[in-house]
């Protein structure tokens, strides 16, 4: 009478559904390498590489990205535990989203070089015509509302003139729990109260943080931690930043809900391409 009951058992291999969304400039085939690789080790899962914004269409504003990406995920109907892995932006964006999500049953948030703190330069690849503009010519284009309706210009993060930083760019300094509480208007909603957004992102189980040293892309390399630079250009750990404590993370590292993974020697676009990266920072947290 037993044996026939194993049958009615979910697979062991089956396990909690995987989304997938990509970084700027690109598109969910980026992310094929990944998709297929947990999809091998992982047969009988739900892994969705999500197909919104691509290209151009990824430097769209920040916030309305998230909003429309839980919608996405919403319509799926998946009531059990959920993996999110972001690459860059994409990584982000499902900061914001899950700290704007109420009772979100997200499990696990992979960060793949996520520039969780913003970024602080144009890096020198295919954007050459741009990346001598001193720092202040670019605070000036993204400090002000057309800018901040930029991708981009979301993750602008100056050292330099952080007065400026929290006053204009909205979505990142709220998202960090650096801006005024109350800044809702009928236009934008804005952020949650940083105590929500705290709770929220301690509704996770794991947060996995990937970094490169040898990024190229994001600097400083440690916004990929929660780390950035102060006004003198020194790394500032994030267990030493203001957002440390308020946005949760303090709370979230102390019961081991963090876990930091920097792989030297991969550059920023590599990182979901290595072999190494995935056997290492990716699979084990695959739940």
């Amino acid at each position: 009478m037993i044996l026939p009951l194993l049958f009615l058992l979910p697979l062991s291999s089956a396990t909690d559904p995987v989304f997938l969304y990509h970084g700027v400039n690109d598109d969910y085939r980026t992310l094929d390498t990944l998709v297929e690789r947990i999809r091998g080790d992982f047969p009988g899962t739900l892994v969705h590489s999500i197909q919104m914004y691509p290209g151009l269409k990824s430097i769209e504003p920040l916030e309305h990205q998230s909003k429309e990406l839980r919608k996405y995920i919403e319509k799926q109907g998946v009531t059990s535990n959920i993996t999110l892995i972001g690459h860059s932006q994409g990584a982000l964006t499902l900061r914001y989203m899950i700290q704007q999500w109420d009772k979100h049953n997200i499990a696990t948030f992979i960060s793949v070089v996520g520039p969780q703190v913003g970024v602080s330069k144009i890096p020198p690849t295919s954007t050459e015509d741009y990346h001598w503009l001193p720092n202040s010519t670019i605070a000036d284009i993204c400090y002000n509302a057309l800018g901040q309706e930029l991708s981009v210009c979301n993750m602008w993060n100056d050292p330099k003139r952080q007065g400026f930083y929290k006053k204009h760019n909205k979505f990142l300094s709220e998202s960090l729990c650096q801006a005024p509480e109350k800044r809702k208007t009928k236009k934008r909603g804005g952020a949650k109260k940083c105590s929500e957004q705290a709770a929220n992102l301690n509704r996770l189980k794991k947060l996995v943080l990937l970094a490169t040293p040898d990024d190229g892309t994001i600097y400083p390399f440690e916004s990929a931690l929660f780390g950035y630079y102060n006004e003198q250009w020194e790394i500032v750990p994030r267990q030493k930043q203001d957002f440390y404590t308020p946005l949760g993370l303090e709370a979230l590292e102390r019961r081991g809900g963090i876990v930091q993974c920097v792989q030297p020697g991969v550059d920023h676009h590599e990182m979901v391409f290595d072999l190494g990266v995935y056997v290492n920072c990716i699979k084990p947290y695959i739940n």
